[in-house]
């Protein structure tokens, strides 16, 4: 990814964050599906807290995606640096992404890669969901969908794992394991063996740490319940938004990017 300037035209001196992809990269890693699909995804989606593909063209060797520049870096640095979040700051980010995260639902688009690394800060400090090269388009239903077993595997939803099919519900387990990151700094259940990892997340019991409050510890474990038809979220993302853990957010102000971030980047 390297930092562009825009010289001529609308926006001209505009900065931009611009994708360069070597096609015979992507056909040996196998990732021509994956590209397309990150393309077709962005250009149906418009929202405050997504990527916005604003150009795309190609060379005979090279793709080119041009998207926002997001000079805040990834939420995960931000989260390393600070170790855990207050539940405030924790809050501010799950909302913001709770609204996104609805958009592509309203779409028909699940993301299925929800984690600190995909989550972008720009220059006031917003979030940016980015990196669609993991998300399926034309899904209708909480549970079923897409097979694919795909998606990080600390983040990993049981459903996906044991390849029942996976829907909707799928990126609202996502969120659960981000918001619990962000409260503590690791998600839950998280060990470095990928077999023992994989056994407790299809069946090992959610601990909440003492330090976070009963309000969100109930939140996450909505969020987190292995059931994706009895998981929040699975009735749509007005049910998420109306739990009492966002009891505080004005979702209008929000959406019109009037609540002050926690962590703005330009002020270092």
């Amino acid at each position: 990814v390297v930092l562009v300037r825009k010289k001529a035209g609308i926006e001209v001196g505009g900065l931009y964050a611009m994708k360069v992809l070597r096609k015979s990269h992507l056909v040996k890693r196998r990732q021509i599906e994956r590209t397309k699909t990150e393309r077709r995804v962005l250009s149906m989606v418009s929202h405050v807290f997504i990527m916005k593909l604003h150009f795309a063209f190609q060379s005979s060797e090279k793709l080119y995606l041009v998207l926002d520049y997001c000079p805040g870096g990834e939420l995960f640095f931000h989260l390393s640096r600070y170790r855990r979040f207050p539940e405030r700051v924790a809050r501010f980010y799950a909302a913001e992404l709770t609204t996104a995260i609805g958009h592509l639902h309203s779409k028909g688009i699940i993301y299925r890669d929800l984690k600190p690394e995909n989550v972008l800060l720009d220059a006031d400090g917003h979030v940016k969901l980015g990196d669609f090269g993991l998300a399926k388009d034309n899904i209708c239903h909480p549970t079923q969908g897409a097979t694919s077993m795909c998606g990080t595997p600390e983040y990993m939803a049981p459903e996906v794992l044991q390849q029942k099919g996976h829907g909707f519900s799928v990126d609202w387990w996502g969120l659960g394991m981000l918001t619990f990151e962000m409260f503590t700094g690791l998600p839950p259940w998280y060990t470095t063996d990928k077999t023992k990892l994989f056994k407790r997340l299809k069946t090992a019991q959610l601990v909440i740490p003492n330090f976070i409050s009963s309000e969100s510890g109930v939140f996450v474990k909505g969020l987190l319940e292995r059931d994706p038809a009895k998981r929040l979220g699975a009735d749509g993302v007005e049910k998420v938004q109306e739990h009492s853990f966002f009891g505080s957010v004005v979702w209008k102000s929000l959406l019109e990017r009037r609540l002050t971030p926690p962590i703005r980047p330009c002020e270092g």
